[in-house]
């Protein structure tokens, strides 16, 4: 008799994206994200002005509004956004409703600080679009995207930037399950792992390895890396030996 995975739910959408989201939006903050900026939703655009201006492909997700302290999804569309703005909210809630999670099948929920963050992670966990932003558009209300930009494919990862995003993503927000979130990370990014027993996984990066410690119920406790040592250089090639002038006894004087 056959088991089915039971369907995620938004804590395991959290959990599955939170490292990796974490990665692109310090890829994000490199790049200008927190440059002035400006919306043209018509076109499906919102344009980051750094010194490299980032055109972004804008895909609207929903509003959040401290005064009604309500979280409105963007795929409920009363603002008449193009189709192609909208349809990565559509996406999520259409896995909303055939998963059965009621926050991204639920057109108005109940506003928290932590909602519009884990609602964001859940869409990126479902569309594959890492990069968010959410913009202010007055009185304490944000609106949030998802960004698409091909800029935003990451660098392979080193040492020092794997350090940096597991305990930041883990630490952004509630995690259930570390483990997961970590070997969710590496499966996404690319990265080998390896479990050398239940509490210790190895990461491997471009520049080294990554081992991340757990304790008993599975929660990250510690971080070590090893660095690769860079090749030597090879040396350069000696240059060949001088040869004497050979002249002839009667050869031309120079």
């Amino acid at each position: 008799m056959s088991q089915t995975n039971p369907a995620p739910t938004l804590q395991d959408l959290v959990d599955r994206a939170v490292i990796l989201s974490t990665e692109h939006q310090a890829h994000f903050a490199e790049l200008g994200g927190e440059s002035a900026w400006d919306a043209d939703l018509q076109a499906g655009t919102l344009t980051f002005h750094s010194e490299i201006p980032l055109v972004c492909g804008a895909h609207f997700l929903g509003t959040a509004a401290p005064g009604t302290q309500s979280w409105l999804w963007g795929w409920h569309n009363v603002n008449n956004f193009p189709e192609g703005v909208v349809a990565a909210a559509e996406h999520v809630h259409q896995r909303g409703v055939s998963g059965g999670i009621f926050e991204l099948s639920t057109a108005e929920i109940l506003l928290t600080d932590a909602v519009p963050y884990r609602l964001a992670l859940a869409a990126k966990a479902v569309t594959g679009h890492f990069t968010h932003f959410a913009a202010p558009t007055g009185g304490g209300t944000c609106a949030w995207f998802l960004l698409t930009h091909p800029r935003f494919e990451l660098p392979p990862a080193s040492v020092p930037r794997v350090l940096r995003v597991i305990p930041e993503g883990i630490g952004s927000t509630t995690v259930a399950d570390h483990r997961r979130a970590v070997r969710a990370y590496a499966v996404l990014r690319g990265l080998d792992i390896r479990w050398l027993d239940e509490q210790t996984a190895v990461v491997g990066a471009s520049d080294g390895e990554v081992t991340v410690a757990f304790d008993g119920h599975g929660r990250l406790t510690n971080l070590s890396a090893t660095l690769t040592a860079a090749p030597e250089p090879e040396p350069a090639p000696a240059p060949p030996p001088e040869r004497p002038e050979r002249r002839g006894w009667f050869g031309r004087k120079k």
